[in-house]
């Protein structure tokens, strides 16, 4: 089943952690920034689900092999939370955007789904 509750509103949850980590009066930058690792996270661990594998995460944890120690640490933390709070949602991230209007920063994107392999309720064929 797919979750009804939109993409936006479920990764910014599940990145709540790294977020709350952000210094006060974040900069619109700084946010973005964050919401790329959130959103890397969440992607590899969603698309590796659509094979039942684990290519996407390998490679990432491959790529953040000279990364400082603290990050892979939360990058760990942050898959592990998808495979566990956020396992029954198949939907990867497309495009995402970060916009900063009258001083207030807001996060948006866009669901892709594997429709191979998609669950299907109430279809007609």
């Amino acid at each position: 089943m797919i979750p009804s509750k939109k993409i936006s509103q479920t990764v910014l949850e599940f990145g709540k952690g790294i977020i709350a980590g952000l210094p006060l009066n974040y900069t619109k930058e700084e946010f973005e920034a964050t919401m790329k690792i959130v959103v890397t996270a969440w992607n590899a661990v969603a698309m590796d689900s659509w094979g039942n594998g684990t290519k996407f995460e390998s490679e990432l944890l491959s790529l953040m092999e000279t990364s400082p120690k603290n990050v892979k640490l939360e990058m760990k933390r942050l898959i592990k939370r998808k495979k566990t709070k956020f396992a029954n949602d198949p939907r990867a991230v497309g495009d995402f955007w970060v916009r900063e209007s009258s001083g207030e920063i807001t996060f948006g994107c866009e669901a892709r789904l594997n429709v191979e392999n998609a669950p299907a309720s109430n279809t007609e064929h």
